[in-house]
């Protein structure tokens, strides 16, 4: 569980898988609107910095999934068996799309969950 919730009192024992996979889904959100390099002590926290990445496609996409993937694997350890995969778009779409898969950490055998991330420079990064 994120620091923050059980600082605030927001982590709500008892609630279920759905409780849990909304906690997963806060905790990405903030993960993914945090630009990587900015928490102390924490440099690959976050992700790369989007109006950068413009300059680098298309290997930005790949660039942007990997950062996702670290993210994810080393900062929420409530997800096991994380897959992170890039979701075409159309020819002239300026929003990248990933969709990341994963498995709920207390339930190894469960069904997967799944969140839809968006990308682009003029809204930042979206997770549903």
């Amino acid at each position: 569980m994120p620091l923050r919730e059980l600082l605030t009192g927001s982590a709500n024992a008892g609630g279920g898988s759905s409780a849990l996979r909304a906690s997963v889904l806060e905790h990405l959100r903030d993960m993914c609107g945090t630009r990587r390099g900015t928490v102390e002590g924490r440099p690959d926290y976050g992700l790369p910095d989007i109006t950068e990445l413009v300059l680098s496609f298309p290997r930005a996409i790949a660039d942007m999934r990997d950062a996702m993937q670290h993210t994810i694997e080393t900062y929420e350890p409530r997800l096991a068996n994380v897959r992170v995969a890039h979701l075409p778009g159309k020819a002239l779409d300026l929003t990248l799309r990933y969709e990341i898969a994963a498995t709920l950490a207390d339930d190894p055998g469960g069904p997967p969950v799944r969140f839809e991330t968006r990308v682009d420079a003029a809204r930042g990064v979206r997770v549903e």
